[in-house]
C-alpha cells in the first residue's frame, strides 16, 4: 500500500511539474559601443576646427563665454580639435535675440457665489513673443559643404507669458524691476537650446559617440517553476557578461564570458517543442537571448539566422522584428562607415 502511495505520488509530481504555466519577464543588461555616423567623413579625415560667429553684444547679453560654448558645444567626438590645418570646418552662427512683441493680457474670470449672483475677476500678465536665429555649417578641406541648416530661423517666435497679477500696478513693477533679468534668461535658454540641437545634430552626422544603454534578456519569472533556477543562473551570466563590455576594448573578453550561456540556451532549446504553448514560450526565450546577444557580439549572421528561426513558429512577434531590423541597420551602418565592429574605434584607421 505504502509502494502504491509513492507511485501515485510521483505521477502527481510529474504532471504539477509538466502543467507548471511559464510566466516571462525579463532582465537588463548593459552595452557600450560607438555609434556609427549617418554621413561618415572620408576615411583620411582626422581632425577639425571649431567656430563661433555671434556679435559681441548678444555674447554679453546671453551671459556665456565664446569658448565656453565652443568647447561645450562643438566638439566633434571621435576627431581631433586643430587650430590650424584642420580636415573639417564648423562653424556656429547666433543672430540677434529679437523682441517681436512685448505687451500686457487682461484676462476676466467669471464666477458665481453661494447666492448665485456672477462675479468678475480681472488679472494681468505679460506676454513675450522672441526669436533667435541660430545654424550650422560643416566644410571639408576641399570645400565640400556637408552641412548648411538652420537650427532656428528668425520667424521661428517664441512666447513666454508671466504669472498672473491682480492689478495692472502689481503687473507693472514686477516687470520694471524683473524685465532685464527675464529677457536675459529667455535669451541665455534658447541659446542653450539651439547649441545642444547643433551638437546632437554633428555628432549623429559626423562623430562617433560612445552611447552606454541597457538590453534586456527574456527569462523565467515564477521561482516555482522547475527550471527557474537554471535560466537565472544564465541570464545573470550573460549580465556579467555584458558588465564587461567596453566601447575601447575588444569583444572577446565579453565572448568568453558568456560562452556558457549561449551553450546552455543552444541545447535548452532543442528540448522544447512549438506544439505546446508553454515549451513555446521557452524555445523563444532560448533562441532570443541567444540572437540578441550575437547582434550585440557582433557575429551578425548568428544572430539572423536565429532570430528568423523564432518567425518559423512565432511570426507576428514585434519584438524578433525590432530585433531582425536592428541587425539589418547595424550592419549597414558598419559598412556605411567602412568598419567592422562598433568597439576600438580609430579615426583614421578601421577596426
Amino acid at each position: 500500500m505504502k509502494t502504491f502511495s509513492l507511485f501515485v505520488l510521483s505521477i502527481f509530481s510529474l504532471t504539477v511539474v509538466q502543467a507548471q504555466s511559464v510566466s516571462i519577464s525579463s532582465e537588463p543588461a548593459q552595452v557600450e559601443y560607438y555609434r556609427m555616423p549617418d554621413y561618415p567623413f572620408p576615411s583620411d579625415y582626422t581632425t577639425y576646427s571649431a567656430e563661433l560667429e555671434i556679435p559681441f553684444t548678444e555674447l554679453s547679453k546671453s551671459g556665456f563665454t565664446e569658448s565656453y560654448l565652443v568647447d561645450t558645444y562643438l566638439n566633434l567626438q571621435g576627431y581631433k580639435r586643430v587650430n590650424k590645418n584642420p580636415d573639417i570646418e564648423i562653424t556656429a552662427t547666433v543672430g540677434e535675440f529679437f523682441i517681436w512683441s512685448e505687451f500686457r493680457n487682461t484676462n476676466k474670470t467669471k464666477t458665481k457665489d453661494k447666492a448665485g449672483n456672477e462675479k468678475i475677476k480681472y488679472t494681468y500678465n505679460m506676454e513675450i513673443k522672441y526669436s533667435l536665429p541660430m545654424g550650422v555649417q560643416v566644410e571639408d578641406k576641399e570645400t565640400k559643404t556637408w552641412l548648411d541648416k538652420y537650427i532656428f530661423s528668425a520667424s521661428d517666435t517664441r512666447s513666454w507669458i508671466s504669472t498672473s497679477y491682480n492689478t495692472i500696478d502689481e503687473l507693472d513693477s514686477y516687470w520694471r524691476y524683473q524685465r532685464v533679468t527675464r529677457l536675459s534668461e529667455l535669451q541665455k535658454d534658447l541659446t542653450k537650446e539651439g547649441m545642444n540641437k547643433i551638437s546632437d545634430l554633428i555628432n549623429d552626422a559626423f562623430g562617433y559617440k560612445v552611447i552606454k544603454d541597457k538590453i534586456r534578456f527574456p527569462t523565467l519569472s515564477k521561482k516555482n517553476h522547475p527550471d527557474y533556477e537554471k535560466f537565472q543562473k544564465n541570464v545573470e551570466i550573460m549580465q556579467a557578461a555584458f558588465a564587461l563590455m567596453d566601447a575601447d576594448k575588444s569583444l572577446d573578453a565579453v565572448r568568453e564570458k558568456a560562452e556558457p550561456a549561449l551553450a546552455f540556451y543552444a541545447e535548452t532549446a532543442n528540448r522544447y517543442s512549438v506544439g505546446n504553448k508553454d515549451q513555446k514560450k521557452l524555445k523563444h526565450v532560448c533562441l532570443y537571448n541567444q540572437a540578441l546577444a550575437y547582434l550585440w557580439l557582433e557575429d551578425f549572421d548568428k544572430a539572423d539566422a536565429l532570430a528568423k528561426s523564432i518567425q518559423k513558429f512565432d511570426t507576428k512577434n514585434k519584438d524578433v522584428r525590432r530585433l531582425i531590423d536592428e541587425i539589418e541597420f547595424t550592419k549597414a551602418s558598419l559598412y556605411n562607415a567602412g568598419r567592422a565592429s562598433r568597439h576600438q574605434v580609430v579615426v583614421g584607421g578601421k577596426t
